[in-house]
């Protein structure tokens, strides 16, 4: 080889080695390359939630990703927008890649929706059919770890807590309406089963009432009976509940449906049916006296309470018997506390059946009522003389 050969090839090789110091990854197995393909396949590793793979592309145990910790609603919202994800390695300069990182912005995305009315599987269309993105830059470092390139794991930590916020207000909220209504069916369901314990456990009811209630305030006849009542009550509804709104403490239910008009018919029958009215008085009555005559220092009123509440419960069955069905509709809120438990108001019954009326008995039928019971002898002239002076509604 001559020495004109010789130069030319020192010139050559000089110019590579020039130009693969200016370029950095343009030298096949140059150190930007190696770093490039480090953070791509980190970055990958991440939006598949491989964690381990993630790992080991980090310099020790500190990886800030191997804490991302989502919730199950969230993970799907967070996947569905990482499979639409892009992100580039623009620069890599002194042992620092910068990446540009971009993804469907949910936040954005969901804005103008009923988050609440909707399922994580109705995001796959919306997601597709918006153009807004979240664009954001990240910065991760390198390490020589004897022979080999890692990250730094400090500068893991910015893109794990862009990942473990994405999403994080919508998935509190999305799907909240499905389980709102589902937690009031349950409700409903309990009703019309007569599980009346069980469904006053869906009920804010403050220090008023608990679970188990029912059969320490009252004998298990009575209680039989009266969730007999609230089963044929509750069986007649029929009802569909819509998401109407949702502000993340509560959700807000349309429920429209028919149901037993049982105080309609309770009030037509106390205005206008002698024959149940009068007899239904009568019993109330005698209850009545038995109750002033009560020697509260020696003696326990539960029997006396009890009696009272079979008269009463057997008559509302004869009136809801006689019900005609109407149509209604009402606003029903689910309360959720901070820790995501729901509850229903007090008022959900008063909701449900119509409002609280007051019944006006009437003076003939009461009069009628005492007459009766004077003549049969179930009442003296003196409890009848005192009696007649008071007003029914006092009784009833």
């Amino acid at each position: 080889m001559n020495i004109r050969t010789r130069k030319l090839i020192c010139v050559v090789l000089s110019s590579c080695f020039v130009a693969s110091v200016i370029t950095g990854c343009n030298l096949p197995f140059g150190k930007a390359k190696v770093q490039k393909e480090l953070v791509e396949r980190y970055l990958n590793a991440c939006m598949e939630f491989e964690y381990r793979d993630a790992s080991s592309c980090v310099k020790g145990s500190g990886d800030a990703f191997q804490d991302v910790d989502l919730g199950p609603v969230q993970q799907e919202i967070c996947e569905l927008c990482l499979s639409e994800a892009q992100f580039e390695v623009e620069e890599i300069k002194n042992d620092r890649a910068l990446v540009k990182f971009s993804m469907p912005d949910i936040d954005r995305i969901l804005k103008r929706e009923n988050v609440a009315a909707l399922e994580v599987e109705d995001l796959d269309d919306l997601i597709a059919d918006s153009d807004k993105l979240i664009e954001e830059e990240f910065e991760f470092d390198f390490i020589k770890d004897k022979r080999e390139w890692l990250i730094d794991p400090d500068s893991t930590e910015e893109f794990a807590e862009f990942i473990s916020e994405f999403g994080l207000d919508v998935s509190s909220e999305i799907g909240l309406g499905s389980r709102a209504v589902a937690f009031f069916d349950s409700f409903m369901s309990c009703l019309a089963q007569g599980n009346i314990d069980a469904a006053y456990a869906f009920i804010d009811t403050g220090s008023s009432y608990s679970v188990g209630s029912m059969n320490s305030y009252y004998s298990s006849d009575v209680v039989a009976m009266l969730e007999d009542f609230y089963a044929d009550l509750f069986g007649t509804v029929t009802y569909e509940a819509e998401v109407s709104s949702c502000n993340g403490s509560a959700v807000v239910l349309e429920v429209t449906g028919t149901r037993a008009a049982f105080c309609d018919s309770m009030q037509y029958v106390i205005a206008n049916n002698a024959d149940m009215t009068v007899p239904y008085m009568k019993d109330m009555i005698l209850c009545e006296i038995r109750l002033m005559d009560f020697d509260y220092s020696n003696g326990d009123l539960t029997s006396l309470i009890e009696e009272s509440f079979e008269v009463q419960i057997e008559f509302y069955v004869q009136c809801l018997e006689l019900a005609q069905t109407e149509d209604f509709e009402c606003t029903v809120e689910v309360n959720i506390d901070e820790n995501g438990n729901m509850s229903l108001d007090s008022n959900i019954m008063t909701d449900i059946m119509g409002e609280d009326q007051s019944f006006d008995y009437p003076q003939e039928f009461y009069e009628q009522a005492l007459d009766e019971l004077l003549e049969e002898g179930q009442i003296t002239q003196d409890q009848y003389d005192e009696l007649m002076i008071m007003d029914p509604d006092y009784i009833f």
